[in-house]
């Protein structure tokens, strides 16, 4: 039997898989991107309908309920993001700088 935070899990993997496609269609990225996206969303939705295939890692791991896992994947997850965002807004600014900086010398030359 499905339940209400299931059907919920599964119209959110849906509906990111759509919003991925979306994106992918206006060429936001490429094929291989798209690809791996549609896998995790469609991977989120499998893990919500059927969470008893994830018993016995979950059990391997330590962890006594499959939201538990969810939560601490999903944490791990979002630290990945933070810090690759990180890194990037340091390299678009570092960027920055440096046109900037080569303008500014431009005119004084």
């Amino acid at each position: 039997m499905i339940l209400g935070v299931q059907i919920i899990g599964i119209l959110f993997g849906l509906f990111m898989a759509y919003f991925i496609f979306l994106h992918y269609k206006r060429k936001e990225f490429g094929r291989s991107q798209f690809i791996i996206w549609q896998i995790i969303w469609i991977g989120f939705a499998l893990a919500v309908i059927f969470p008893n295939l994830l018993g016995t890692l979950i059990s391997e791991l330590g962890i006594v309920r499959a939201m538990d896992f969810f939560t601490i994947a999903g944490l791990m997850f979002l630290m990945l993001l933070t810090v690759n965002n990180y890194f990037i807004v340091n390299k678009i600014n570092k960027k920055l700088e440096d046109n900037t900086r080569k303008e500014a010398l431009k005119d004084i030359k």
